[in-house]
């Protein structure tokens, strides 16, 4: 009973710490490289602040771990499995490139609201 007293507490602040990202529905913009507008797309964006995750019509694309030398001039970035640039853009947008296809899209999420 008394080891309960030390696993509770321990419990409860790593559970606490613990980051679970949250999916927003974003509505994208499919553009080639040079910025022409050829479509919309809708996809749901999982923020992990390190890495995001976009889900679109079963298909998921996770971005790896993004980073930048000096995150005031270049913008944070990886390279996707698949082989696409994965950029973050700002807190709330989200780009995919695929330079093979001359296409991007670019997700802006609703500005989420802090909990009451």
């Amino acid at each position: 009973m008394r080891g309960m007293i030390y696993v509770v507490p321990l419990f409860l602040l790593l559970s606490a710490c613990s980051h679970k990202p949250y999916g927003r529905l974003c509505p994208g913009e499919v553009s080639t490289l040079s910025g022409q507008v050829t479509g919309r797309s809708q996809a749901w964006v999982f923020d992990e602040i390190q890495r995001f995750t976009v889900t679109d019509n079963g298909t998921t694309v996770q971005s790896g771990y993004l980073h930048s030398v000096n995150r005031s001039l270049y913008v944070p970035s990886a390279t996707t499995s698949e082989g696409f640039m994965a950029q973050r853009l700002s807190t709330d947008r989200f780009r995919i490139i695929d330079a093979g296809q001359d296409a991007m899209v670019t997700w802006t999420c609703p500005v989420s609201a802090p909990a009451p």
